[in-house]
């Protein structure tokens, strides 16, 4: 099984091509950030419920389990997944986790325009330019 942390405040093309990707390598566990998880490290510009609801509606065998820290220790011994995977780079918490369970890392590397935070910052300009009232 591979667990992959998501955040996935903003559903983009770049979480399906990860998804898709790692549903071919084996079972995939959405570790899906909570609230709880976020505070201090992204603003949650979606509620839990409603990711999940969107993740859960994907074409895809998932399973998805809430992961209320950064750290997926415990959803990676949890669910006994034997590898992690991250399409934006390693955070420290993941990094430890890896080294205490020795479980195999996963990379996959997407292009900068299927970050969230750029596309919300992007919404963010469009709705501030909007509310100027000169367009």
């Amino acid at each position: 099984m591979i667990l992959f942390p998501m955040s996935c405040r903003v559903l983009h093309p770049g979480h399906i091509k990860c998804l898709e990707y790692l549903s071919r390598i084996d079972q995939v566990v959405v570790s899906l950030l909570t609230a709880k998880a976020m505070k201090g490290y992204k603003e949650e510009f979606t509620p839990y419920k409603d990711r999940e609801k969107i993740l859960k509606s994907l074409y895809l065998d998932l399973i998805v389990v809430p992961q209320n820290s950064l750290n997926p220790l415990s959803n990676l011994k949890k669910y006994k997944c034997d590898s992690i995977a991250s399409g934006d780079g390693w955070e420290k918490e993941e990094l430890e986790a890896i080294e205490k369970l020795g479980v195999r890392k996963i990379n996959i590397k997407l292009p900068k325009k299927y970050s969230s935070t750029n596309i919300i910052n992007n919404i963010k300009k469009y709705e501030s330019f909007r509310n100027t009232g000169r367009h």
